[in-house]
């Protein structure tokens, strides 16, 4: 059991042993309670990702490392955060809360996939620039087959490529709720 140590840790050595879909959406959970916290005070966080994600000694996620935060009405275009988690938009430098969505549905990936590898489509990637560019394109990860088709669709939806068609984390909370009452205690694997 990780005690207050990187969600990725905890990720990848629970994963070893079996955590189960519904420690996995409890943890999925948290991180949208946080991300909505802070948007509720007008801030949005630019860099979420595993490791800007604690777990405490029952397993329930905090979000760390404010560093990027900003009020979104302050937002001054730049470009930051971890280029993976970056949605599209961020490379135009006109961008708003819905990053944080996109970023979201990509550490929901790597929640449900149990794995801190990256994803077969930036794996090949040389350089942040050619990421990037695969990223501009339309490049996502992979679905894998241990991956539930609620989960799927939810991660599809949360990094759609236009921010206008990602759903707000008011809807994104209820259907984590949903698909963890009915997930059972049946661990994911690869």
């Amino acid at each position: 059991m990780c005690v207050c140590g990187c969600i990725c840790v905890c990720v990848c050595v629970r994963a070893q042993a079996g955590l189960l879909l519904k420690e996995r959406l409890q943890i999925a959970l948290d991180v949208v309670e946080g991300i909505r916290f802070l948007h509720s005070q007008g801030l949005v966080h630019r860099d979420i990702k595993l490791k800007n994600v604690l777990l405490d000694k029952q397993n329930r996620a905090k979000i760390t490392d404010l560093g990027f935060c900003k009020p979104e009405a302050m937002m001054s275009g730049s470009i930051v955060g971890t280029p993976i988690h970056m949605a599209p938009e961020l490379f135009t430098g006109k961008y708003d809360h819905s990053v944080d969505v996109y970023a979201f549905g990509i550490l929901f990936w790597y929640l449900c996939s149990g794995s801190v590898k990256l994803p077969e489509a930036f794996e090949k990637c040389s350089s942040k620039d050619q990421l990037w560019t695969n990223v501009k394109k339309g490049s996502r990860p992979e679905r894998l087959s241990s991956f539930d088709e609620e989960c799927w669709q939810l991660m599809e939806a949360c990094w759609n490529g236009d921010p206008s068609q990602r759903p707000l984390l008011g809807i994104v909370q209820p259907s984590l709720q949903s698909i963890m009452g009915h997930s059972g205690s049946n661990p994911l694997s690869d």
